[in-house]
């Protein structure tokens, strides 16, 4: 596999044509052309890299934090159909919070035609160009993190992946496929469309989901949203089936934790019965402006399966900055990006002594 560095300065127009407001992302430093050995220091701040893939170069952007560090958490950050690694650092905020927390957050870059601009994540039965071209994103991913490893002083034990919308099933996608590298999955508004799915581990995970999602409905079914392209042949499976899923894979105790962490809290009486029977809140058992925390726990090798409802949120990242006028609003609440962190530190070992 051939990798090389190159600073990429057409992603600033697309941000510029995409999305207003002020760069949160750190500064961003051309690669060099020599990959510095993991055990070497790292200038802190944001490069935008590339490596080949199957004949095709990929991009990401990774940020340092700014006190640097060595056994430094990995958070991959997967953007949404349409988006890219730039929009997603500002959207997200995980490089001001990987200054102050010290880890290394990763933007990578999916695919898109010749020329454009609406890159898209090859998850199953979405989307767009890298589902039409069967792009292996779970290979991209793979190469990324060996690439990860000799470029900066990571710990590989400490690896999540995240995303929102495609970007959130392709995290599923990552934990059915790539299971025996990462700790935690923990997708946002983004449904499990993959089939045949075999990890050959137990993975955490926390799915965030806002029950007014016309995008990817809470409930599952066809989108009524806007999105990139019409893609009437997609139909989403609902949150109820991930967490069934994963919860199952994991061996997790038969009863979940429900408790209300934003608005009125205390227990929360209803639920929904998926095949196999865990459970899960009915949107209406969720007022606009609550959020429920669901908690499977009693897992294998300590895998909770954990799910934020976010009552009336839509298709957003709760938290974070809009970066399109069109978008829908993103709730206060949770803390997407703090609530992922927190879970890779509780969900991965701790850095061994050096």
């Amino acid at each position: 596999m051939r990798v090389r560095s190159f600073a990429v300065v057409g992603f600033g127009l697309v941000a510029v044509l995409l999305a207003g407001g002020c760069q949160r992302g750190g500064p961003v430093i051309p690669g060099s052309p020599a990959a510095p050995s993991a055990a070497g220091a790292a200038a802190a701040g944001t490069v935008v890299r590339s490596l080949t893939v199957d004949g095709r170069e990929r991009s990401y952007r990774a940020h340092v934090p700014a006190a640097g560090g060595v056994d430094l958490p990995v958070m991959i950050v997967l953007h949404g159909g349409g988006g890219n690694g730039e929009l997603t650092e500002r959207q997200t905020g995980f490089s001001e919070l990987a200054d102050e927390a010290g880890f290394l957050a990763v933007y990578p870059d999916g695919t898109a035609r010749a020329g454009g601009r609406l890159l898209t994540w090859n998850a199953g039965n979405c989307c767009g160009f890298a589902r039409d071209n069967d792009i292996d994103d779970v290979a991209f991913i793979g190469a990324l993190l060996d690439d990860l490893a000799e470029r900066y002083p990571v710990d590989l034990d400490r690896v999540g992946v995240t995303g929102l919308s495609n970007g959130a099933m392709m995290s599923y996608r990552i934990g059915c496929e790539l299971s025996a590298r990462v700790a935690i999955i923990a997708p946002v508004a983004g449904a499990m469309n993959v089939d045949g799915c075999q990890p050959t581990r137990p993975v955490a995970v926390l799915a965030i989901h806002g029950t007014a999602d016309d995008n990817v409905p809470y409930a599952g079914g066809r989108s009524t949203g806007r999105g990139v392209g019409t893609e009437n042949d997609r139909v989403d499976q609902s949150v109820a089936y991930a967490i069934q899923f994963w919860a199952e894979h994991n061996a997790c105790g038969a009863t979940p934790e429900a408790e209300g962490v934003d608005g009125p809290g205390g227990p929360v009486p209803g639920g929904t019965v998926g095949p196999g029977g865990p459970w899960v809140p009915e949107p209406s058992a969720v007022p606009d402006g609550t959020v429920i925390r669901t908690t499977y726990s009693g897992c294998a090798q300590g895998a909770d399966v954990v799910l934020y409802s976010v009552g009336g949120g839509g298709h957003a990242w709760p938290g974070g900055t809009k970066i399109r006028p069109r978008a829908d609003d993103a709730p206060d609440a949770p803390d997407a990006t703090r609530v992922i962190w927190e879970f890779l530190t509780s969900h991965s070992p701790p850095a061994q002594p050096s």
